[in-house]
């Protein structure tokens, strides 16, 4: 996907915005309106906005059917943003101070909760609302779950009963995958599934629409988590899974395979260091790219994106088809 494709992309995401705008300004205080808008001034790819929209064009249905079924989506991803960053004591979130940092952990937790209820609103508006609520209730418990695993990929920085019980302290790529197919591809899955049900498309079409997703969501993340690591432009804090003490980043993981028994004592230790300096930030990295994990992990999002491409093949070609296969493309092409 060139980066006019893209730019044609974020554009047909943030169709939702009016949409959502105005669901934030219904029963809102005039003076808390500003800090339910700040995150979504901050921009984002509206990436999965983009894909309900996508996917609704593809299973034949028109696009303005999309446009409220889509809201929901960037609404659950938006909420789940915010409460990420006050769980993960988050600072920059699309290149600039996330929402906790502005306005406190309190306000911040204010935000998250009413964008929880406009989500109720928009689903009531959508087609097919029964339908559409049931797959965004799910994707939220699965985010939630997906959660929880993160957190216990942590290995220092917290004192909670719970996860000092069950740190996760010998990490594998399935767990990994269980992991980040909760916290990102079940949302993916959703969009295309809230798409497919957008154009009252019948179960094979949503089925695979679905997996499309799946796959796609699962090839996001670990380029994510190779950016993190190994990129350099996010906008976001770099090596944030670092800072964090995160073993569950799947460039680390795959370095873990590849590292001398000292170097892999080394990263774990920079890990489970309750302070971690940029100095060991530095490290860190240094010791990932000592190892092939960048060129692995993205051999490894390459062939879920192409996976992901495969499901397209129940639909019929059409111009929206062809923009998501590119869409699929960008996820894995992408340096940000």
């Amino acid at each position: 996907m060139s980066q006019r494709d893209l730019r044609k992309t974020i554009r047909l995401g943030r169709r939702v915005d009016p949409t959502i705008l105005a669901a934030l300004g219904n029963g809102s205080a005039k003076d808390f309106r500003p800090s339910l808008d700040y995150h979504f001034e901050a921009g984002g790819k509206r990436m999965r906005a983009a894909m309900v929209v996508l996917c609704c064009g593809a299973a034949g249905g028109r696009l303005e059917r999309a446009i409220v079924p889509a809201a929901v989506v960037e609404m659950i991803h938006n909420y789940s943003l915010v409460m990420d960053d006050l769980i993960d004591r988050g600072e920059v979130r699309r290149g600039r101070p996330t929402l906790r940092v502005v306005l406190g952990d309190s306000v911040a937790l204010l935000v998250a909760m009413f964008y929880r209820e406009v989500l109720d609103d928009l689903i009531r508006d959508c087609p097919a609302t029964d339908d559409v609520r049931r797959i965004a209730v799910r994707a939220m418990k699965e985010i939630i779950d997906g959660e929880r695993l993160d957190l216990l990929f942590e290995q220092a920085g917290r004192e909670d009963p719970y996860l000092l019980k069950n740190r996760i302290v010998q990490p594998s790529f399935d767990l990994y995958l269980n992991m980040v197919g909760k916290k990102t591809a079940a949302l993916f899955e959703a969009a295309g599934q809230i798409g497919a049900h957008a154009a009252s498309a019948n179960r094979h079409v949503v089925r695979s629409l679905g997996l499309f997703g799946w796959k796609a969501g699962l090839a996001f993340q670990i380029m994510d988590d190779v950016l993190d690591i190994c990129g350099h432009k996010t906008g976001k804090q770099q090596a944030k899974d670092v800072v964090e003490h995160k073993l569950g980043n799947a460039a680390i993981i795959v370095a873990l395979r590849f590292l001398s028994a000292k170097k892999r004592s080394e990263l774990r230790r920079i890990l489970s260091s309750e302070r971690i300096s940029h100095k060991m930030v530095s490290r860190a990295r240094a010791i990932v790219s000592e190892t092939p994990a960048e060129t692995d992990c993205r051999q490894i999002a390459v062939r879920y994106m192409e996976e992901a491409k495969k499901h397209l093949t129940a639909l019929k070609e059409s111009s929206y088809r062809q923009e998501l296969s590119r869409l699929a493309e960008e996820i894995v092409a992408r340096s940000y």
